[in-house]
């Protein structure tokens, strides 16, 4: 669609091509789908990245709980930004995970308990296949957790994080510093970080449709498409896919006409979100 260059790839793709590489977040995506269905619009598309040319399938990058939401609303076609797999403004990065309200000693052996996953004591982070994470505990205690069985490793980090989101409150952050964590999160326990995935495994991963946790894998793209303020009505229906693509077409032709779109190039803070 808008193949224009240094402006984001917009297009309408059938929903049923879209899969998932990590869970949704039940908590957000109900909210969001009634905000939504309220307002009409869809403010910014959700990433996505081709999977296969042969069937056409996409992998979203971000914005699982949007498609999700989408989808329960039962729209046909989504509006997505297409991203380039191959482009230099492509990266993916991992959350790490702040870990509070709980002991940290408590915290490190219900991890050690759970089937199929062992902590070895360490120093530094190091990864390698078998790495789940590093838990930098709150009373200066560090362990590589590692993956013992022989289920996926996406599967085993969902196990991990299933448990301790069941016993304590988390948060995502990109901070590895534990000292400076400590002050802002009352019974600070620990600090996870993840190990870093190539782009090809979270491909897998949709394929397999053995998914991750919300809130690890973080894809950073550029350029990106906010604020299209898309209209519900022009994916919704029966009408030929060609149809809704021209609409859309003629949509972001109105919009450039009327210099609503503009590209920052520079880091920018948004304080409207």
């Amino acid at each position: 669609m808008t193949a224009i260059q240094n402006y984001p790839n917009l297009d309408i793709i059938p929903t049923e091509k879209i899969c998932l590489h990590e869970n949704h977040d039940p908590n957000r995506t109900l909210p969001l789908k009634k905000r939504i269905q309220t307002s009409g619009i869809l403010n910014n598309p959700p990433l996505v990245i081709p999977v296969s040319a042969k069937n056409e399938q996409y992998m979203v990058l971000d914005g699982a709980n949007r498609v999700t939401a989408l989808k329960d609303i039962g729209l046909p076609h989504l509006l997505v930004q297409i991203v380039n797999p191959d482009s230099p403004g492509v990266s993916l990065q991992t959350w790490n995970h702040v870990i509070w309200n709980i002991d940290p000693d408590l915290l490190a052996q219900e991890i050690e308990n759970l089937e199929g996953i062992t902590l070895v004591t360490a120093s530094t982070p190091t990864f390698s296949e078998l790495s789940l994470g590093f838990l930098f505990a709150a009373n200066h205690r560090g362990f590589s957790i590692r993956n013992i069985s022989s289920d996926p490793r996406s599967t085993a980090i969902t196990k991990l994080v299933r448990r301790y989101s069941q016993l304590a409150r988390y948060d995502r952050t990109m901070i590895e510093d534990t000292g400076s964590l400590a002050g802002y999160y009352k019974d600070f326990a620990g600090l996870i970080i993840y190990p870093p995935f190539q782009i090809s495994e979270v491909l897998q991963f949709c394929q397999d449709d053995k998914l991750l946790p919300a809130g690890i894998t973080r894809f950073v793209v550029s350029p990106r498409a906010l604020r299209v303020n898309y209209p519900l009505a022009n994916m919704a229906g029966d009408k030929p896919l060609q149809e809704k693509r021209l609409i859309l077409k003629n949509f972001i032709q109105d919009r450039m006409d009327k210099k609503g779109v503009r590209i920052y190039t520079e880091m920018t803070v948004l304080y409207d979100e």
